[in-house]
């Protein structure tokens, strides 16, 4: 029986970005992903009448060379679209209306978003005691370092826009470890941020400077994974196919793949879980008891997504941004509405404005389950309400996610470190995923890219075996 390298089970881009280094390093690698398209949450679609829709994240933020060499592989790289300058403009909802946030010293000095007493109080910051508790929730956390009007104004939509999270469940030691890690370093964020910069070595020459990129894709997020798909090549990408089961034999591992109305077993030197937690769980029950009891702890945060468009003339706001989030104090039914189509060209046609809206999260689940009328109704009115906007939506679109983001909850770097434990035990089995290292894009495609090297070295490291007929 052939034998590959690594399978990667799912292709989401954790999982693309691993095969990916791996093939690049002229490793046999396969992808088996359950869905028909890969992706993950990564989907995007064309409207007959010209939106492009993206229905799960809708923009990458990076500084990193490795990526656009990726992209220049893929051949992405001249059709990237890089947002509208506006982008790094950036709103919170204040008594219902938009208000910027602040991107400077002196912007944070003018905002109407926090009082001057909670101004004044970001100055005693460096002087606030560290925490002796082995960790703490984000909103406490926030709220002794800097008080609460910021926790509630700033952190709360931040922590909402990113994770859909609430701030009162999120381990800050988990959720945001430089800010958690600089505080026990220096004793609080600003002092242990300055002692954590690294200043290089007497000599060393300067290597040019990155800036970093907002930007997207002409079809959509989507024109991403679906490039790594097509280079890889249908041969080592098995979409619309599920692995059902996960043993070990000797130094290689079985999966039985369920594929076009069969079964089929597959061999591997090494897999690479990249599924959501508790699809990874299902497949290790019978190996590893603690890891998939620690993977099934994860929650998740349903969100959906929906995409209204409007003629330019029905919107009252200038849409001069990247979106406005709603702070859980100001009791909105949304988490935030990013404007698409000034973000990026093409995103809506002629003398139409697309908005794309955040729905749900930990704090509000239920209003995922409204039907999509009802949904539609509830978010054009949030929409027409906070962007003076008159009349009807000509467009909609409504996108589930019923597992969209895993929540970084107290207890989360224990069960990573029961995951860490499993793969020490287990050559050749790895983890990776939103719920491991950062949900954003960019962190996924990262730690995804780790893991390939990771996964490299352990295979130059084993020698290979030959997999013997059952």
């Amino acid at each position: 029986m052939h034998t590959y390298d690594a399978v990667i089970v799912g292709g989401g881009i954790s999982g693309l970005s691993a095969a990916y280094t791996l093939y690049k390093r002229g490793f046999e690698v396969l992808v088996i992903e359950a869905h028909a398209e890969v992706g993950g949450s990564m989907q995007s679609m064309t409207t007959p009448d010209g939106y492009v829709l993206d229905c799960g994240p809708n923009t990458v933020t990076t500084k990193d060379a490795r990526l656009w060499a990726e992209f220049a592989d893929l051949g992405l790289l001249d059709s990237l679209i890089a947002a509208d300058r506006s982008g790094t403009k950036r709103y919170i909802l204040l008594d219902g209306k938009p208000a910027i946030i602040p991107s400077s010293p002196p912007a944070l000095i003018k905002t109407p978003l926090l009082s001057t007493a909670a101004k004044l109080r970001f100055v005693r910051e460096p002087f606030v005691p560290r925490s002796g508790a082995p960790d703490e929730s984000v909103a406490a956390f926030f709220t002794r370092r800097l008080g609460p009007e910021p926790t509630e104004r700033l952190i709360d939509p931040f922590v909402s826009g990113v994770y859909s999270g609430d701030p009162r469940k999120m381990s800050v030691k988990a959720a945001f470890p430089s800010l958690w890690e600089a505080e026990q370093r220096g004793g609080s964020i600003v002092r242990g941020m300055l002692k954590g910069r690294q200043r290089p070595a007497k000599g060393t020459p300067k290597g040019p400077k990155m800036r970093s990129v907002l930007f997207g894709f002409p079809g959509g997020i989507a024109d991403w994974p679906k490039a790594i798909a097509r280079t890889l090549g249908p041969n080592r990408v098995w979409s619309s196919a599920r692995a059902t089961d996960l043993f070990q034999e000797g130094a290689n591992w079985r999966l039985v793949v369920e594929r076009d109305g069969r079964t089929e077993p597959v061999v591997a030197r090494a897999v690479v879980l990249a599924t959501p937690a508790f699809v990874a769980a299902d497949l290790i029950d019978a190996i590893a008891n603690a890891a998939a009891a620690a993977l099934r702890a994860i929650p998740y945060a349903p969100v959906n997504v929906v995409h209204l468009g409007y003629r330019r003339d029905q919107v009252a706001h200038p849409l001069d941004g990247f979106g406005v989030l709603a702070p859980s104090c100001e009791q909105r039914n949304f988490l935030g509405i990013l404007w698409s189509s000034t973000l990026f060209r093409g995103r809506a046609p002629e003398g139409k404005v697309l908005t794309t809206t955040l729905v749900g999260g930990s704090l509000r689940p239920d209003l995922t389950e409204l039907d999509d009328a009802s949904l539609v109704k509830t978010i054009a009115a949030e929409n027409a309400d906070v962007l003076g906007i008159t009349g009807l939506p000509a467009m909609s679109n409504v996108a589930r996610w019923p597992h969209a983001l895993p929540q970084y909850t107290f207890g989360h770097t224990e069960r990573i470190a029961t995951l860490e434990a499993a793969e020490q035990r287990l050559p050749g089995l790895f983890f990776v995923g939103n719920y491991r290292g950062g949900v954003g894009v960019p962190k996924c495609w990262k730690n995804g890219a780790t893991m390939g090297e990771r996964v490299a070295a352990a295979l130059h490291a084993q020698p290979a075996q030959v997999a013997v007929e059952k």
